[in-house]
C-alpha cells in the first residue's frame, strides 16, 4: 500500500476508534521486540510507546550489513503480522538503500481500540577490513609495523 493511502486509512481509523490502552501497548511493545530479535535479521532493537496518535508505538533497530533491504522489510512485515489485531490491519513501507521504514495501524474490533506503529530500521555498517582498508590507507600504513622510510636521493 502506498503511504498516502495508508495515512488516509489511519486518519479514518483515529476518528472512529479509541487508542489502545497503555497495557495493550506494553504487550505489543514486548512482542514486537521479541519477534524482530527472533528473526535473526535485527540487532539493537528498541521499542517504546508515546502519546502521538500516529505512532503509539515507535521502534528503532538495525539489520545486518549482509541483509538486503527487501529481506529486512519482509522480516518486519512478518513480525507485524504476528502482532496485529485480527479484525483489521494495514501498513506501508518506505525503503531506500540501507533504510526501511514501516508505518502500521490495527483495530481490535469495529469502533474498538486501535494501535499505530512507526518502525525505522537501518542497515548496520559493514565491519569488513579487507580490500576497503587497502584503498583508504596509504601504502606505508597498510601493514602493521611498517616503517616509513624516505626515498634516498641519488646523484648522478
Amino acid at each position: 500500500m502506498n503511504l498516502a493511502a495508508f495515512q488516509s486509512l489511519r486518519n479514518g481509523l483515529q476518528h472512529n476508534a479509541a487508542p489502545a490502552t497503555s497495557q495493550v501497548r506494553k504487550v505489543v511493545e514486548v512482542g514486537l521486540r521479541e519477534e524482530l530479535l527472533a528473526s535473526d535479521l535485527f540487532d539493537d532493537v528498541e521499542v517504546g510507546s508515546c502519546e502521538d496518535s500516529e505512532r503509539l508505538l515507535v521502534a528503532l533497530c538495525t539489520y545486518r550489513a549482509d541483509v538486503d533491504d527487501e529481506v529486512a522489510a519482509h522480516g518486519i512485515e512478518r513480525a507485524w503480522a504476528a502482532l496485529a489485531f485480527h479484525h483489521w490491519a494495514a501498513h506501508a513501507f518506505l525503503t531506500e538503500d540501507g533504510h526501511v521504514e514501516m508505518q502500521a495501524a490495527t483495530l481490535d474490533r469495529p469502533a474498538g481500540r486501535y494501535l499505530t506503529v512507526h518502525l525505522v530500521a537501518q542497515r548496520a555498517p559493514s565491519t569488513s577490513s579487507g580490500p576497503e582498508l587497502a584503498t583508504i590507507l596509504p601504502p606505508q600504513r597498510r601493514f602493521a609495523g611498517a616503517v616509513n622510510v624516505p626515498a634516498l636521493a641519488h646523484s648522478a
